[in-house]
């Protein structure tokens, strides 16, 4: 081969060659997965059901060795104790990726709406909480904190900065977690791409994006509340295109306390209502290969879950 013709082709070769980078958002081989639903400020309902997956102990430290925990969103709003909660998962996540394990804390509507200022669901204690955040006192006529709460939620405020560090949609193994749902007319191939359009309505001067999308994931319902048949389709498209077997999610709060499985199992909805708000419904959700289980105060709970298939290489209509 000529020299010339070979430089030609030595950089097509080369991109020919090189492999497709990795979706940040995807993690592999995990053996173990707990799965924990919408806290809205209460930290004691989720120190307890951390405690009844076995990740922490009497004193709130991690024990949960390689396991992944995800926290499908929805810390903040309807409970006083945001921060705390805020507070432990940031620790949490410090303590487990040193031993192996991961903590994912994922972005659910209520985070988008503090950070964009929608306060509608901030109780006076919760904004109270927040007064320490701000070096300037709330003005006449602004409640306890409000300054603080803007201050810790902005781009560079403590809870801020971290919040804007997740993502509103991972895969771990076979299998998305987010807060809402994945609708058919999510824009991308790639949770990359899903994750960027959410992070739209985070940055000033962006058109609307996945955040206030009443179709985006940290809203869509449809999965968890319409008729199957409505939505079959899109859901097997949707997780063909991201390469699931199913999506666990959060958001809409089952009427019984109890995890609930659609789709034939490609769909679970683990919103039992763990805050006080809601009953304090404790539960979690345990992934192991092909095995689920629901985890219960009163014990474990094999999930029924339809054969494996082969894979292929709310405007805002309300809030929660």
């Amino acid at each position: 081969m000529r020299p010339v013709l070979l430089c030609l082709l030595l950089p097509v070769l080369a991109s020919a060659a090189a492999p497709k980078a990795q979706d940040p958002f995807v993690f592999q081989g995990v053996e173990r997965i707990v799965a924990v639903a919408d806290v809205h400020g209460d930290v004691d309902a989720l120190k307890d059901v951390l405690r009844l997956a076995g990740l922490i102990d009497a004193k709130d430290h991690w024990v949960g060795g390689k396991t992944h925990l995800v926290q499908t969103g929805d810390l903040p709003d309807r409970g006083d104790r945001t921060r705390d909660a805020f507070e432990l998962l940031m620790r949490l996540e410090t303590e487990a990726r040193k031993v192996g394990g991961r903590v994912h804390p994922l972005l659910g509507n209520h985070e988008l709406m503090n950070m964009r200022g929608d306060l509608r669901y901030v109780t006076p204690g919760e904004l109270a909480s927040f007064a320490d955040q701000s070096p300037t006192a709330d003005g006449p006529g602004e409640p306890p904190g409000a300054r603080g709460h803007a201050a810790a939620y902005a781009a560079d405020g403590r809870y801020g900065k971290w919040l804007r560090t997740h993502p509103a949609v991972i895969r771990i193994n076979d299998t998305l977690f987010l807060h809402g749902g994945l609708a058919p007319t999510v824009p991308g191939t790639t949770l990359d791409d899903v994750n960027r359009w959410v992070w739209q309505d985070l940055t000033p001067g962006q058109p609307p994006g996945g955040g206030v999308d009443p179709q985006g994931p940290v809203w869509f319902r449809g999965y968890a509340l319409d008729d199957e048949a409505k939505w079959d389709a899109g859901l097997t498209q949707v997780l063909e295109r991201f390469g699931a077997r199913r999506m666990v999610m959060g958001h809409t709060p089952s009427q019984d306390g109890r995890l609930s499985i659609r789709f034939g199992g490609r769909v679970i909805v683990i919103d039992t209502g763990l805050s006080t708000h809601y009953g304090r419904h404790l539960a979690a959700l345990e992934l192991r290969g092909d095995r689920l289980t629901a985890l219960y105060p009163e014990g474990r709970v094999p999930l029924l879950v339809a054969p494996r298939p082969a894979l292929r290489p709310e405007a805002n209509t309300g809030t929660k």
